[in-house]
């Protein structure tokens, strides 16, 4: 009997190019589904994820799912995967659900959490730990303006357009798709010189979490009034929004069903 099966996944992705299945490039489905083949002798099986990341980006709570008449045992499943799997990706857990269950189109809402190593306001020093944690997160040595960033951030909560705060995904004719988006929350906290942003909402734009906190960052900086944020939007237009920040400092943390 067919069953539907649900992975939660985490995974460095600083060696993959993102997400999604492509011709001759590592990716983290695509490496997940070979597994899986090895596994259930199944040629055709497909995996199917919450969502694409881009390059570059991590995941902490990744969702996907597969249909199998594999006899293994649902316990099972993570131990014989990441047995087959490198290092850098890992199946946290795995559970059989009903079959209309699909990772992406069943999702209410994603979080993403955004970080920031901010100290050393204008010099060009580097201590061995900003070496190490290069790879998780985006270095930024001016001053930022927190309450700032906080009072921008709170125009953003509800729905809007979103089309200024992300980018053409121009794999896809996306131009005339609908740009508008449910922001839940958005917290913005700093331990020490690491700053975290994390937003949830019930879906993202291309690039939208990267574009945010890059336009955050921008107001902080320019010291921009906070409503503009508003018109920006209104707008559309993005020549006044923040760059794309790099995708290291990006993780997908959980999916909500």
């Amino acid at each position: 009997m067919k069953k539907n099966i649900k992975l939660l996944i985490c995974y460095d992705g600083t060696n993959y190019s993102g997400w999604q299945r492509q011709k001759n490039k590592e990716t983290i489905q695509g490496i997940i589904e070979d597994r899986l083949k090895k596994v259930t002798g199944d040629k055709q099986i497909k995996l199917y994820g919450s969502g694409r990341t881009d390059a570059g980006v991590h995941a902490i709570g990744q969702t996907a799912n597969f249909y199998t008449e594999h006899d293994l045992p649902v316990d099972k499943w993570t131990f014989v995967l990441n047995n087959k799997l490198p290092g850098d990706i890992k199946i946290k857990h795995a559970k059989i659900v009903n079959n209309e269950f699909h990772a992406r189109f069943s999702a209410k809402s994603k979080i993403y959490k955004y970080y920031i190593l901010n100290k050393n306001y204008g010099t060009s020093s580097y201590s061995a730990k900003r070496i190490f944690l290069n790879k998780y997160c985006y270095i930024y040595n001016k001053k930022l303006d927190i309450d700032r960033m906080k009072e921008v951030a709170q125009y953003l909560i509800g729905e809007h357009d979103f089309r200024a705060l992300s980018c053409l995904n121009k794999k896809k004719n996306d131009r005339k798709e609908n740009k508008e988006r449910t922001i839940i929350k958005i917290d913005i906290q700093k331990n020490k010189e690491m700053l975290c942003f994390r937003i949830e909402a019930n879906s993202f734009l291309y690039k939208m979490m990267r574009v945010i906190v890059g336009t955050l960052l921008d107001f902080s900086i320019t010291k921009r009034n906070p409503k503009d944020i508003l018109s920006l939007m209104k707008n559309k237009d993005c020549q006044k929004s923040g760059k794309v920040l790099p995708p290291n400092g990006l993780f997908l943390v959980k999916v909500k069903y």
